[in-house]
Order: structure tokens, then sequence, then C-alpha cells
């Protein structure tokens, strides 16, 4: 195993405001982590300095009227007709260093995808990474760049099939648009319903994609309050047999960390216990693994989610005796301290939860397996 951490000083450098929920130190606070726990220094790892994205790369997604407009944001000029595009919003502002910033992050990306096909990597890590609300003229949800579309289209022109599995709160909404109609591109978002988070209108579980890349794309929206037991319960029940029917050459996953209970724009009750025993599950039925950080708005759970996710890829996760220590973790100095308390939900709220959950299983059970060959 050869793995990538892509890492860059200049991401945290770009600010909005204090009261900006995107943190870009993001991408430190992780590799510092890591750092700090000698999770990079084995013989297997390397760390990769990110370096911009290619115009003509960004033109694979994106066109180039919107591609100008971001360079004029970039120098924190804005004017009215921008709002059309999405810029200069509460959500998206203009601010000096916003290009240079988001075409950053998109090079991380890029680059992680040619390290897997060309680099003789098999796992790559981009914390700041998995832009999945931009569209091709439009800024969306903090995502300016979409990064994924981009180095999935420049996957696509070598001939690789690619399973994109996103467990970020919030629905993959531009990466199902883009690639709805396509079979080499196999997409499941667990994410909260949209009946209660942006971006509302998309990632429910009758979108299952049209024509040729109808039973493609998989949703399973969560009700708010799900909680450890009845996330894994879906995503064991989903994600495993999906990977074993698609064969894919590469997945992304997008390993959002607002999914966590404390976090402060989604309302899910998942503890990063369950999200390491994701990451490891995707990690097993992957051939090739570019991971991107995407969402996530307080540096705890970055912090200690990601490093674990990291160390979980490497399979430099916390020995069991010491995570079973303490009902769940061990508090002490390496990796198992960073693991969340459990958290026990009301029965009658697990009651609700699961009764949801399970419709949804079935109706994805009832109505995509049959077309991937899955019984």
């Amino acid at each position: 195993m050869k793995s990538a951490f892509i890492h860059s000083d200049e991401f945290s450098k770009f600010k909005v405001s204090k009261e900006y929920p995107w943190l870009t130190e993001r991408s430190d606070v992780t590799y510092n982590k890591c750092k700090e726990l000698r999770l990079l220094d084995h013989d297997w790892i390397e760390v990769v300095q990110s370096k911009p994205a290619s115009i003509k790369d960004l033109y694979l997604y994106h066109t180039k009227e919107y591609i100008d407009l971001l360079k004029k944001a970039d120098k924190g000029f804005f004017d009215e007709s921008m709002l059309r595009y999405g810029l200069g919003t509460l959500e998206c502002p203009v601010a000096k260093g916003v290009f240079k910033y988001h075409n950053l992050a998109a090079g991380a990306t890029i680059a992680g995808a040619n390290l897997l096909v060309r680099g003789g990597k098999d796992i790559v890590f981009s914390p700041t990474g998995g832009f999945h609300h931009a569209g091709p003229d439009f800024a969306s949800g903090f995502c300016y760049i979409n990064d994924i579309n981009i180095a999935i289209n420049k996957l696509l022109k070598m001939g690789k099939r690619i399973l994109y599995i996103d467990i970020d709160a919030h629905h993959s909404d531009m990466v199902q648009e883009a690639f709805y109609s396509n079979p080499d591109v196999m997409k499941i978002s667990f994410h909260e319903s949209g009946k209660t988070l942006f971006p509302w209108k998309t990632g429910f579980e009758n979108e299952i994609g049209k024509g040729k890349g109808k039973g493609y794309n998989i949703n399973f929206p969560l009700p708010e309050n799900t909680g450890d037991e009845e996330f894994l319960w879906a995503f064991e029940r989903v994600f495993p047999p999906v990977a074993r029917a698609f064969k894919a050459d590469i997945t992304f996953a997008v390993i959002g960390v607002d999914i966590i209970s404390s976090d402060p724009l989604a309302h899910l009750q998942v503890t990063n216990n369950a999200f390491i025993k994701a990451v490891k599950i995707i990690k097993q039925a992957s051939a090739k693994l570019l991971a991107l950080g995407c969402g996530g708005y307080l540096l705890d759970n970055i912090e200690r989610s990601w490093t674990l996710a990291w160390a979980a890829m490497n399979d430099l996760e916390p020995k069991e005796e010491d995570a079973a220590t303490f009902g769940g973790m061990f508090w002490g100095d390496g990796l198992s301290s960073l693991l969340d308390r459990p958290l026990f939900l009301p029965d009658n709220i697990k009651k609700m939860t699961k009764k949801e959950i399970k419709r949804v299983y079935q109706y994805i059970a009832s109505n995509i397996f049959p077309i991937l060959g899955i019984k």
C-alpha cells in the first residue's frame, strides 16, 4: 500500500471573516494532528504539496464566463451582476483570494486523481476538497469550484469507472446532476433529508438516475436525529453490495464531518465512532481511494475525525482493547482519545428514525438493487 496526504500552508491564509462558517484551517489542524501522532512517518506515506489547477482543467466542468467572474472576485471586486452566478451572497461571498483558495483545492483533488492513476498511489486524502454544490456557472453552499466533477471528468476521459460515495450531511446535488445519466459513475449519497436541510430540493430516494444511468444514482436521505446504530444499519446494507456489484477502478469518498452530532449546521446524532467504521468499510471496498474532506463546521470535529480517518485508511487505527476501554474510547494521548463519547438517544427517537430508514432501504432494495444484479 502506498498513500499520499495532500496539504498546503496556503489554505489557512484565506479568510472571509470570523463569522464565516467555512473553516479554512481544516487542512492545517488535520495535518498537524497527524504529524503530532506520527501518522505521516511511515515509508509508504508521502506528503504532497497542493498546486493550483490549470485553467484548462477548470473548463472540464465550469464555463469560461464563470471562471472569469471568479478571477474578478479574487481581487475583491463585486458588482450586482455576480449575484446571478451565486457570487456575493452570504454563503458564497466575494473576497480577496477566493479564486486562489478554491483553485488550489481543485488542484489538490486533481493531483490526487493523478497520483492514483499515474503516481502509484493506492490511497490519497485531501482534507480541503469535496465542493459538491458548485455548478458549472454558479457558486452555492460555500462551494465555488467543483473539484469533484473536474477530477471525475478527467478520469472518465481515461476510461475509468468511478464509485462516488458521499457521507457529508448535505446532499451532493451537483455531482448527482452532472452524472445523472452516466452509468460509469456510480453515485451513492448518505445525507440528512432535504425535508430538514440544504439543498432542500434534491437527494430523495426516488432520484435513481435516468437513461443509461438509471440505477446508478442512490440517495439515502436520513431523518433528523439519526444516530450511529441507524446510520450504520443503512450504510452496511447499501454501500458494500453496490461496491461489489459495480467494480469501480477508483472510489471518490467525500467524508464530511458535519454528520457528527455537535455540528452546528445539521441535525444528525452520529458520532465519529460510526463515521470511522464507515471510512473503514469504504477503504476495504476500494481498489483505489481518493478521500476528500468536504463539510464540517467545528475545528475540533475536523481535527479529531479526519485524523482518525487518515489513520483508518492506513491501518493505523486504535487497538481494539484501547477503544473498548471506558465504553468506547481510551482517554489518553493516542488515537483512541480522539473518539467521541457514545451518544445514547431516547427509544422513541430511535424507533421513529429506524422506521423511516427501513422504508428508504426497502425502496432502494426494490427499485435499484435488481438493476445492479444485487439479490
